[in-house]
């Protein structure tokens, strides 16, 4: 169990899944969306790219959500009205007691 200070609300996405010529595709035109309530939610890095003709930002966020939460690789985050995808594997956490206690996502955006 998270915290009691933990009181951010994120909005997890999945897109449904849609047969492309034999192949499973991600199709996000209409995603499944939970929204869920206890998280922790806080800036990790930003960076700035330039490469003479392009103009980018980069934000990493890190997220706490409570432990069973539903949340896979390849869903999609939004938080304060900004859309991240998850950045690696969700990682279960572990209390010093040896029980899980959360769940950590890294965030990543990109805009530019």
């Amino acid at each position: 169990m998270l915290p009691s200070w933990c009181d951010d609300t994120i909005v997890i996405s999945r897109p449904k899944k849609v047969n492309s010529r034999g192949s499973l595709i991600d199709d996000w035109s209409n995603p499944t969306q939970t929204t869920v309530n206890g998280c922790s939610v806080q800036p990790s890095s930003t960076s700035l790219s330039m490469d003479g003709r392009v103009l980018g930002i980069t934000d990493s966020w890190t997220a706490y959500l409570p432990s069973g939460t539903d949340v896979k690789e390849g869903d999609r985050v939004t938080f304060n009205g900004q859309t991240f995808v998850i950045n690696g594997a969700p990682e279960p956490r572990h209390s010093p007691m040896g029980r899980i206690s959360g769940i950590q996502l890294n965030l990543k955006r990109w805009s530019g």
